[in-house]
């Protein structure tokens, strides 16, 4: 073999490895720790003061504001959004849409589907912010080897769109859900996903646990550094908070707790908060440019966008 063709081969091979190890290793599975061995940090390592919290404009979006924050020292990375819903012209876009979006067998829509990038579902709907919403699993619900090596996705949890459920609701997670005004949308953080809480809604975007309940911050057993998404409300549902804290380069970014992202939501204004799906899915893109220090590479199943 020619050595142009061994180094061609041999690049491949180290490319291909790298790629199976990172999407391994994004796969939320940072050390959990016992709360009661927690060590407790201080807000001011990962919350700046209010004077430094100045929000950006965000080009094309009125209705949308930007703040990023970093300590070095920490070290610390994270990404807010501010988001006015009941601007007159705002819309609501997803993936998946509808049925059609499904994995079709013998003329009927399965429960599964093939995941999307961040970027791809930026540039194909032409979202002005783009946030990963769902947690989901491979073809039979598991989030297993199989499941992270392919493309193959199931929505764990619920997903309604135009008052359609495209996937059902699990008791145990909470959601997002947005309720069509006279102008614009409002919000509303619902911590069990029941039939009865989701009534009435147009919208509903599945995650984890609720962290912030009007203005208390939630309580758990365990924690965690790491990616986090989060998503957050004011008392009154009219203007969104949106988290995404990096934590897959640990050389910038070491992650934070729940907790933690409550913390940031309450300093943000948010009364209401959940985590949506974080680890090696947690990803933000605004004006289809991606906002965090490595590339988005999962294929997720869940996107909120706003144009």
């Amino acid at each position: 073999m020619k050595k142009k063709n061994r180094l061609a081969l041999t690049s491949f091979v180290a490319l291909s490895l790298f790629s199976v190890f990172f999407v391994l290793s994004c796969a939320s599975n940072h050390a959990v720790i016992s709360a009661d061995l927690y060590e407790e940090r201080e807000e001011s390592l990962y919350i700046p003061p209010q004077s430094e919290i100045k929000w950006q404009e965000i080009e094309g979006a009125e209705w949308a504001k930007y703040f990023f924050y970093e300590n070095k020292g920490y070290p610390v990375r994270y990404h807010c959004v501010k988001i006015n819903l009941s601007a007159e012209n705002l819309s609501i876009i997803t993936f998946p849409q509808s049925e059609k979006d499904f994995t079709q067998k013998n003329g009927k829509a399965t429960n599964y589907f093939t995941g999307l990038r961040a970027g791809k579902f930026s540039k194909k709907f032409n979202s002005i912010i783009t946030m990963n919403t769902a947690p989901f699993g491979g073809k039979n619900g598991s989030w297993d080897t199989l499941a992270k090596l392919g493309s193959t996705r199931r929505i764990c949890g619920v997903h309604i769109v135009e008052k359609k459920e495209l996937a059902p609701p699990l008791a145990r997670y909470s959601a997002l859900c947005f309720y069509k005004e006279e102008k614009g949308f409002s919000g509303k953080i619902i911590k069990s996903q029941t039939k009865e809480a989701l009534a009435g809604c147009d919208y509903a975007f599945g995650g984890f646990f609720a962290i912030l309940t009007e203005g208390e911050k939630e309580a758990f057993s365990w924690r965690s550094n790491d990616s986090r998404s989060a998503a957050g409300l004011s008392q009154d549902g009219k203007t969104l908070y949106l988290l995404v804290v990096e934590g897959e380069r640990w050389s910038k970014s070491h992650g934070l707790s729940y907790p933690e992202c409550a913390d940031i939501m309450l300093a943000l204004g948010a009364r209401n908060a959940m985590e949506m799906d974080g680890g090696g899915s947690s990803s933000l893109f605004i004006n289809q440019k991606n906002m965090l220090a490595y590339p988005a590479l999962r294929k997720n199943a869940v996107f909120l966008g706003f144009n």
